[in-house]
Formats: structure tokens, C-alpha cells, sequence
């Protein structure tokens, strides 16, 4: 996996904060995620990174695909635009977009995430998303989907 200055510099989840002082917390002990939002940064974070088992430990068992099915995907995850979040007692929801890139070109994952606090695990846990795919079109000459301001050929689509 490339990862270009920009980020380097931050968080995969796209907030300002280096990784070990953002979402690494969160990675090292779930019940540091005080909020749906937290805990969906994290687990971008998570999927951006590889971080199986966080995904893993942060998903309701009800609804957690096998280990195997989130290794597949084969997508390199660029950006994270979080649109609204909210929060009523022990249930919550996050509506958001990430831009990634696999063999079929780039692409935009929009999403309305459910989230619920479990008392039993002292944790907030993802259940599901109503999810929509879209391919992007992106010419090479184009500013880049991961937002370093280079343009596509000289960034995320260099072979």
C-alpha cells in the first residue's frame, strides 16, 4: 500500500491529527469512541489501513461478515467526507462518502451507517449501512479523489 505526503501527514479518517494521536486510540481499545462518528472514522481508518480485526472487534456479531470477506476487496480507500451524524441513547447514525480505487477505477461509496451501544462491551458497534456504488470519472488530468492537489496521473492512478 502507497501512501502519498498528505497521508502521511494525517489520519486516513481525513481529521487533522496524525494517526497515533487520532484513531490509533480507538484501534487499541474500541470503548474510546464516544460517538458513532468516532467510531466510524476509526473503522475507515481500519479498512484504509488493513486492520481487519479492528473491523472485526467494532461490528455487532449479529451482522460481522468472516474475516476472509473483508481481506478481498481489493480497494485502496483515498478519502472520507462524513456528511451528518447523529445520536439518540444507545443508537446511531452516520452519513457519509469514501473514495477509493481498485481494478475498476475509482469509485464512491455513500453510506448511511447504524451504530448502537452495547452496554455488555462498554462500546459503541457497527450493524449495518444502506450503501450506493458509484464509479467515478476521473480524466488523468484531473485533481486527484484523495485530495493531495496533484492531478490524477502524478497521484492515486500512478501504476
Amino acid at each position: 500500500m502507497t501512501m502519498n505526503k498528505k497521508a502521511l501527514d494525517t489520519c486516513p479518517c481525513g481529521q487533522p491529527e496524525r494517526f497515533e494521536k487520532c484513531c490509533a486510540p480507538i484501534h487499541g481499545d474500541p470503548r474510546r469512541a464516544k460517538t458513532p462518528e468516532a467510531l466510524m472514522r476509526a473503522r475507515y481508518s481500519a479498512f484504509a489501513r488493513e486492520a481487519y480485526g479492528v473491523l472485526i472487534a467494532t461490528w455487532d456479531p449479529v451482522t460481522c461478515p468472516p474475516r476472509e470477506a473483508l481481506a478481498t476487496s481489493g480497494a485502496r480507500w483515498l478519502k472520507l467526507t462524513v456528511h451528518d451524524s447523529t445520536q439518540r441513547g444507545e443508537n446511531g447514525t452516520v452519513t457519509f462518502s469514501a473514495d477509493f480505487i481498485d481494478t475498476h477505477g475509482f469509485q464512491r461509496l455513500t453510506e448511511t451507517s447504524r451504530f448502537r451501544f452495547s452496554p455488555q462491551a462498554g462500546q459503541w458497534l457497527y450493524v449495518d449501512g444502506d450503501a450506493q456504488w458509484h464509479r467515478l470519472d476521473i480524466g488523468r488530468n484531473a485533481a486527484c479523489p484523495c485530495g493531495s492537489g496533484l492531478k490524477v496521473k502524478r497521484c492515486c492512478a500512478r501504476g
